[in-house]
């Protein structure tokens, strides 16, 4: 499969998260208008709040995966994210990751891959997506239900990955 055509494809997705975070997504997220929360600290749109909490859920290492039968919600398709070098950064440590996943394919053998194997790739890689991204929801959750008045504070979000460190 040519390298345009699985990004392409890649691109048509809409991951998921669980559904027990669209309250949290909602107060943390702009939403058509600039104006902010009141008195707390709004993120961006809601692409960019699911970044955010795939980058804390990858760097705390361990995806909360989505389990069969747990209510989600579905997410902008991929290629809409934006910025696109956040974007493609994702794509990248995902695609670099894959031999942890349960796809035994090498980057050869999806050239010549059939349909079948490069769906079960993009799923996978789409599960580990959400799977960090869910992480970093209960991450932010635990902070919102225990430490709101974090979220005052204009540099929150990039408090809460300074604190990741080591």
């Amino acid at each position: 499969m040519d390298s345009s055509v699985l990004r392409d494809k890649i691109g048509q997705k809409r991951p998921r998260y669980k559904e027990r975070y669209r309250s949290l997504i909602e107060s943390i997220s702009v939403k058509g208008d600039t104006s902010g929360k009141g008195d707390f600290s709004a993120f961006g749109p809601f692409f960019q709040t699911y970044m955010y909490a795939f980058v804390i859920g990858y760097k705390l290492g361990t995806p909360k995966f989505i389990e069969k039968g747990e209510k989600t919600a579905d997410f902008a398709s991929f290629v809409d994210w934006k910025p696109t070098s956040v974007r493609d950064f994702i794509l990248m440590l995902l695609l670099n990751d894959t031999e942890k996943y349960s796809v035994p394919y090498s980057w050869l053998e999806l050239e010549n891959a059939n349909e079948e194997m490069i769906e079960n790739f993009i799923s996978e890689l789409f599960r580990q997506m959400e799977g960090y991204a869910n992480a970093g929801f209960e991450y932010l959750q635990n902070k919102w239900d225990n430490e709101k008045i974090e979220f005052q504070d204009p540099f929150v979000f990039v408090n809460f990955l300074l604190g990741l460190k080591d």
